[in-house]
């Protein structure tokens, strides 16, 4: 998982890139509780999001009660079909939107005070990373279904979402998936 956020118009625009899962849930929770000590309004951008896990949404819903528990909102926006599909069985009381820009608007237009408290620089960079990049290159279209493989060397089950060149999260074998979902193993 990559997390990083930008700032516009006093509002936390949250970019997470991979996955959210068991592994790395924790992380997503501190970098949110983080992030409500300085931000009111938040703004989850899905839009590199590939996976989110049971234990992912409930970070997400985390992160949700964090923000609004200090007056705060939280949005979705870019959800793909499968997280979008997901948040509606599960009935996630998070609103969603197809862009940023829309989601920009509804922060807007829900009445709060959008405030954005003040940090010394050195506990709050503008931009802050978490480093368990899995994805090496960026996807330039995403499967319409995910591809589930195995992989040869530990057996462990991997989820991609897009053509690309991957390592397993597990042993560190790296593969690449062409744009027909072929699999190559190194």
């Amino acid at each position: 998982m990559l997390i990083q956020h930008t700032v516009k118009d006093s509002v936390a625009i949250v970019t997470v890139e991979g996955y959210i899962n068991h592994t790395n849930a924790v992380q997503f929770e501190e970098y949110i509780a983080r992030l409500s000590k300085e931000f009111n309004a938040v703004i989850i951008d899905c839009i590199q999001l590939n996976y989110i896990s049971s234990t992912g949404f409930g970070a997400l819903m985390y992160a949700q009660r964090v923000i609004e528990s200090g007056g705060g909102v939280v949005v979705l926006c870019h959800c793909n079909n499968e997280i979008a599909t997901l948040i509606d069985i599960i009935a996630l009381p998070v609103k969603r939107y197809n862009s940023l820009d829309e989601a920009m608007e509804a922060v807007r237009d829900t009445g709060i005070k959008i405030t954005e408290k003040p940090v010394p620089p050195k506990e709050s960079p503008n931009i802050e990373t978490y480093t368990e990049i899995r994805h090496v290159e960026k996807p330039y279209m995403v499967f319409e279904h995910p591809l589930v493989i195995e992989c040869p060397d530990c057996k462990t089950m991997v989820r991609i979402s897009s053509p690309g060149k991957f390592k397993c999260p597990d042993c560190g074998l790296q593969f690449a998936v062409d744009n027909d979902q072929t699999v190559y193993f190194n």
